[in-house]
């Protein structure tokens, strides 16, 4: 698996397959956070025959004879189904619906038993995408989305540099 940084995620996605989707944050700006300031760059996306790669690794790593033998000895008949992927990445759902969706399908070949995907989002994310694209990406089990809570006051907001949305990429 390849990671890039300081792997964010909220405790509740522990038990998660975590997937290197992007590194960094779109927007990098906002006035209180330190999160990606040791990156060289502001944001990447991993490349699809990385996200690929990596979920072909984790498949090898969860249904190899080892893993089956340390289940064994847990008490375990077999290992447990993969059925959540935490997106890593300060807002991988800034990526275009399609390609979101090429993940998704990706994440569905090699686990099939996955019925959640989840990632960070920034609040503007959701702004370029239309209902069809929302509706689309939920169908694909995009269902998960962390999404930090803000203020609804304009000079709070504009003190904190926190922007207006990104472009998707």
């Amino acid at each position: 698996m390849h990671y890039t940084g300081t792997i964010w995620r909220p405790p509740y996605e522990a038990d998660s397959l975590l997937l290197e989707v992007t590194v960094g944050c779109t927007h990098h700006k906002c006035k209180f956070c330190t999160l990606y300031s040791d990156l060289p760059f502001k944001f990447r996306m991993s490349p699809i025959e990385d996200i690929e790669s990596n979920l072909l690794e984790a498949q090898v790593l969860h249904t190899n004879p080892y893993s089956k033998m340390l289940t064994r000895l847990q008490g375990k008949e077999n290992p447990e189904l993969i059925q959540r992927v935490f997106l890593t990445g300060a807002n991988p759902f800034v990526l275009k619906t399609e390609k979101l969706l090429e993940i998704a399908s990706f994440i569905h070949k090699y686990f099939p038993s996955v019925n959640s995907i989840g990632c960070f989002a920034r609040i503007t994310d959701s702004v370029n995408k239309t209902d069809e694209d929302l509706i689309r990406l939920r169908h694909a089990d995009y269902n998960g989305l962390t999404i930090g809570v803000e203020t609804g006051d304009d000079a709070a907001l504009a003190f904190m540099r926190k922007g207006k949305a990104d472009k998707e990429l």
